[in-house]
């Protein structure tokens, strides 16, 4: 059978001055959440009219129905959705992006499981679904609070924003972690109903910023900061990229090593280092030793020339950004984020 092939278009988006490849089998919208921009939408579906953009110039096709009515002065401007419409064309279209984290609302989401998967005995991904008529606009970095059954906690989400209906979390198994008392227990089941606020926070990419990009992550940090490297890589980022991962040092490596051991074959200058930490939850002058661990494993040199993103524990946060700027760091270059 011969494979069918599609033709791709180039859209540009007038106002911000930026470009994005389109299949013509893909929407708008789609297309334009692959590559790392902010667009604004809610169902994904043709409801709520969210998505309207304006095409200036091209011709577009719908690749999907929609129920929202464009007024008549929509349709005179040549309004869209982005959701139910594909390139049919080089287009330029007119929209307003998100431009920061104060620009998205908070929003209040009604989820249900929608998969738990147990790496081992204390580690969990769970993984929500929203209603399809109610997404979550979020930014990468970002977090949320859970509640289920009275128990509630922050997360930071571990998703790509380009596809706010199924939302990913990892769960470590702390006594003092409710939410994950309720995950490792087994109260909380497929289909189980999970309440989420958000998103919360401004732990988010500089994304003109033309430094290299050097992140660090204790365990389960890796959540907001692997959401975030994937972002660059969907913004086609050339900056350098290195990656350094704190772990317990009595688990054999990372508990997603494969997974940031992938992006070597997708990211031309990308550096991995994966560092075993021994170290006691229960005992705050671990979280020094941890620090001191992290630090000594960073090449200074590359530090100071680049934006520095920490995801880690306050006290690791403490601790290793006083000595990252002890150390010629510029403040302005630091990014952190409690877990």
């Amino acid at each position: 059978m011969d494979s069918v092939s599609h033709q791709i278009f180039n859209v540009h988006l007038k106002s911000q001055q930026k470009s994005f490849d389109a299949p013509e089998a893909d929407s708008v919208l789609e297309s334009g959440l692959r590559h790392g921009l902010a667009m604004r939408y809610e169902c994904s579906n043709g409801t709520c009219g969210t998505c309207t953009a304006k095409l200036l110039k091209g011709k577009i096709k719908k690749v999907k129905h929609q129920d929202f009515v464009l007024s008549d002065q929509q349709k005179q401007q040549n309004a869209f959705l982005t959701c139910c419409n594909a390139a049919a064309s080089d287009v330029e279209i007119d929209i307003d992006l998100i431009s920061d984290v104060s620009s998205i609302a908070l929003q209040k989401i009604k989820t249900k499981v929608k998969k738990l998967t147990f790496l081992n005995d204390n580690f969990a991904v769970l993984t929500l679904k929203t209603p399809r008529s109610q997404t979550l606009q979020f930014m990468a970095g970002q977090s949320v609070e859970l509640s289920f059954k009275g128990s509630h906690m922050n997360y930071p989400l571990a998703s790509c924003p380009c596809h706010g209906m199924a939302l990913d979390f990892h769960i470590r198994n702390l006594p003092e972690d409710s939410f994950s008392q309720a995950v490792f227990n087994k109260e909380l089941k497929p289909k189980s109903t999970v309440n989420l606020e958000g998103p919360k926070g401004i732990f988010t990419l500089k994304e003109t910023s033309k430094r290299p990009m050097l992140f660090i992550a204790w365990d389960s940090g890796f959540a907001p900061i692997g959401s975030l490297i994937e972002h660059a890589f969907s913004l086609e980022k050339s900056n350098p990229v290195y990656f350094y991962w704190a772990y317990p040092a009595n688990e054999k490596k990372p508990y997603f090593d494969n997974h940031a051991r992938s992006w070597f074959a997708v990211m031309d200058n990308y550096t991995y280092t994966p560092i075993a930490c021994v170290f006691d939850r229960n005992s705050k002058n671990d979280c020094q030793k941890v620090s001191k661990k992290i630090f000594n494993a960073l090449d200074l040199g590359v530090v100071k020339k680049s934006d520095v993103y920490v995801s880690a524990p306050a006290e690791v946060l403490i601790y290793l950004g006083g000595l990252l700027l002890e150390n010629g760091l510029d403040e302005s270059q630091l990014i952190a984020s409690p877990i």
